[in-house]
């Protein structure tokens, strides 16, 4: 790590330390100027997106990255709108969860600020607005390492956050850029011990698992949602239908959306080519297995990374299984974890499916695209974890706390 990244580290720690101590008002101030800041400055973080739009294309990025890299003026307004949401949140900060008595002390346990949280992330405009939110509401300082298709973007929307947080009385390395190229700075920020106090890393395979082995500093993946859907048997159509297109249809590029789809063969024989009609009228792909592309002639045959991809795409996978245990272990052999879904009339598959499919979120009879972090109540999300220890699912502000004793005594001794 060189001097100048050094220091940047450093004056995040020294920013930490004041936002802990702030009042929640001051930091709700910061949010809403944030919020402003993010409109004001729309004309030129919009032109810089175009910018990396003009040589992600010079580049020949795929065009579902592309995609998410882009972002319009509706998106300036929702990141303004989650800055507001936010700014009215619960604060977390100093919140006093146990007291006991002792011999001659009490002792409490409190929620404070895990301090310098770093994040790692694609080229998703997003994310900076997102974790910045739940980052400053939480008392942390914020570290962000993104992609380089995204570097004039990023550097656009944290300067004007910088300059909305030194507004509000807060230090401006609340919110710091770590650049670079390729996977490097990543490593470096994951070796930054008593620097960096947790790092969360919302990207591919290759990515987290190479953070994860340089690591020094805690690491919560966020990885890859390879998301399932299983229709039973005994599934009501209209109900298999809805669920089906609102977890695939509305946002494809969203992690939670699905993208391989299971069909009990007894369904599929009664009602499997009418609901792939529908998806196709919704532009969706379908990739099917040859029982598939038997009853739909319009499937591209699947081939094995059909069935192990996170599209990004409206790109759908379909394979045509015996029964609930041939669904879970299809689940069980290609799950990132994420979210998993059975769509059933009948509570003993229900059951098995639950607890027996290896996922962070089980939804029965539900979309996958409500593992969020505002429907599970967290106040947003910084990603959404793919390994299930020390959190699973939505990372929400209380997921950014540690967990800070204090022995209150008058000379206690033991």
């Amino acid at each position: 790590m060189n001097y100048e990244e050094s220091a940047l580290l450093q004056s995040a720690k020294e920013a930490s330390r004041i936002l802990a101590l702030c009042s929640g008002g001051q930091r709700s101030k910061a949010l809403v100027n944030m919020a402003k800041a993010v409109k004001d400055h729309a004309p030129a973080i919009l032109a810089a997106n175009a910018e990396d739009i003009r040589r992600a294309g010079q580049e020949h990025l795929e065009q579902k990255r592309i995609n998410i890299l882009t972002i319009s003026q509706h998106d300036i307004g929702a990141m303004a709108d989650f800055f507001i949401q936010t700014a009215s949140a619960e604060d977390l900060v100093g919140i006093r969860l146990e007291e006991k008595k002792g011999a001659g002390f009490c002792l409490e346990k409190r929620l404070q600020p895990v301090g310098v949280v770093g994040v790692v992330y694609e080229a998703r405009p997003s994310v900076i607005t997102d974790c910045a939110a739940l980052c400053i509401r939480s008392g942390n300082a914020l570290i962000l390492c993104g992609s380089r298709h995204c570097i004039n973007t990023d550097a656009a929307l944290v300067r004007c956050l910088k300059e909305a947080a030194q507004q509000s009385g807060l230090p401006a390395d609340a919110v710091s850029l770590f650049s670079g190229q390729g996977h490097e700075p990543a490593l470096r920020l994951a070796r930054a011990e008593r620097l960096v106090d947790l790092l969360i890393v919302r990207g591919g395979y290759r990515a987290l698992h190479d953070v994860k082995a340089a690591a020094c500093v805690p690491v919560i993946g966020a990885g890859p949602g390879n998301c399932h859907i299983f229709i039973d048997s005994s599934a009501e159509y209209h109900m298999a239908e809805e669920i089906v297109v609102n977890s695939k249809v509305p946002r494809p590029l969203a992690c939670n959306a699905a993208e391989t789809l299971l069909v009990h063969r007894e369904w599929a024989n009664r009602f499997l080519p009418s609901l792939l009609e529908k998806l196709d009228s919704c532009g969706i792909v379908i990739h099917g297995c040859k029982d598939t592309c038997a009853l739909w002639k319009d499937a591209v045959p699947a081939v094995e990374a059909d069935w192990q991809e996170e599209y990004f795409s409206p790109d759908l996978a379909v394979k045509i299984v015996e029964n609930v245990q041939g669904a879970v272990k299809h689940i069980n052999c290609y799950r990132t974890p994420h979210t998993e879904a059975i769509i059933t009339e009948n509570d003993e598959n229900a059951a098995f499916f639950s607890a027996h499919t290896e996922a962070n979120v089980i939804c029965h009879n539900a979309s996958t695209r409500l593992t969020d972090g505002i429907v599970f109540g967290l106040g947003g999300e910084m990603g959404i974890s793919t390994q299930k220890y020390p959190v699973g699912g939505p990372i929400g502000v209380c997921h950014l706390m540690q967990e800070k004793y204090y022995i209150l005594g008058e000379g206690a001794l033991r």
